[in-house]
């Protein structure tokens, strides 16, 4: 199974792997596809225009 960006995270200090609660997850998550979504309504909105 492929690895995803979250699971890939290290320290930049000591190259550790991260450990992330579930509520961290679940908000990085959130922020993620809220982004996505928000580029999508734009270039939506822009082809729409023309």
């Amino acid at each position: 199974m492929r690895q995803t960006e979250l699971q890939m995270s290290r320290c930049s200090h000591c190259g550790k792997p991260l450990q992330y609660t579930v509520a961290e997850k679940f908000d990085m998550l959130a922020e993620s596809v809220e982004q996505e979504l928000r580029k999508e309504l734009a270039a939506r909105k822009l082809r729409k225009l023309h």
